[in-house]
């Protein structure tokens, strides 16, 4: 089986030179990023067999600065800031064909060789790092990470969907999805999703809920009570990192039915929006508070 893979690979592979034609102008090596964008990768900087082709600036200018001379003559002429910029993300992604695993590098190629590999999908990664950690203002946990696997003739194509929960700790918190070819990409499309979805959860005294609430999300169904200070939280791993995340010290929880991570985030963001304080209830029915004075 693997050598049958191997072998449509290798085949694939030709097809998509005798096709585009395209060869390192360098070492005579395959590139697969200029296989990834398609018939005009020939023009932008890649000859093929001793043929010349006409090339834009930035690409003469990435492959003459190896041997010492541009394309218009003029040695370490500057260039656009605007072909600079396509220049930095060609090498990008050449950069991360060539750091990636071999399971996943397989699935770059694969992308490459339909022409779908695209700038956009890099600047992605590009903004939350290659390994998807970066300075974040909110606190994030990841609740899940589930990988999916799609067998083709050209290989195995992998990609990975993760489950997370951001907040601050002082009642705000939310929650997103989100996919790519590696973890740490999923991750941080995750974050970005989550970000842009905050609730903000009430509390009393800023250690536990005003009272009992239910949430429920297709057959999953979260109950949670109060507790007093110091009783700490009495749940399970996802319910007690969303509490974490809102502010919650004190709460006891129960989910009934399906466990699934994603039924129970949105069960439990769901009981933690019904949250109503005092002067909300208040606004409601129309009455008034009167507080105690002891």
């Amino acid at each position: 089986m693997r050598a049958t893979r191997a072998t449509s690979l290798a085949r694939l592979t030709a097809n998509a030179l005798a096709s585009s034609r395209v060869v390192n102008r360098v070492d005579g090596s395959f590139n697969p990023i200029a296989v990834a964008h398609g018939s005009i990768a020939s023009q932008r900087g890649f000859t093929a067999a001793g043929e010349s082709f006409r090339r834009p600036r930035a690409f003469g200018r990435s492959f003459a600065s190896e041997s010492g001379a541009s394309d218009d003559g003029t040695d370490g002429a500057p260039v656009d800031a605007k072909d600079a910029a396509l220049r930095r993300r060609y090498e990008a992604l050449f950069a991360r064909f060539e750091n990636a695993p071999s399971k996943q590098r397989r699935f770059l190629l694969n992308l490459a060789l339909k022409g779908q590999m695209s700038v956009a999908d890099e600047d992605d990664g590009e903004e939350g790092g290659q390994s998807g950690f970066r300075n974040r203002a909110l606190m994030t946990r990841v609740i899940d990470v589930n990988r999916t696997n799609k067998v083709t003739k050209g290989g195995d194509l992998t990609n990975f969907t993760a489950l997370v929960v951001v907040g601050n700790g002082d009642g705000v918190i939310g929650f997103g999805s989100g996919k790519g070819a590696d973890v740490g990409l999923a991750i941080d499309k995750a974050y970005r999703k989550a970000s842009r979805s905050l609730v903000y959860v009430k509390r009393f005294d800023e250690h536990t809920i005003y009272h009992e609430v239910k949430g429920k999300y297709c057959k999953t169904l979260a109950v949670m009570l109060p507790a007093a200070s110091g009783s700490g939280i009495v749940a399970n791993d996802t319910v007690e990192a969303i509490c974490t995340l809102a502010g919650i010290k004190n709460i006891k929880a129960k989910i009934h039915g399906s466990h699934h991570p994603h039924n129970t985030v949105r069960a439990v963001f769901d009981a933690l929006e019904a949250v109503e304080s005092p002067e909300d209830v208040a606004e409601r029915t129309g009455m008034n508070i009167y507080r105690d004075r002891i």
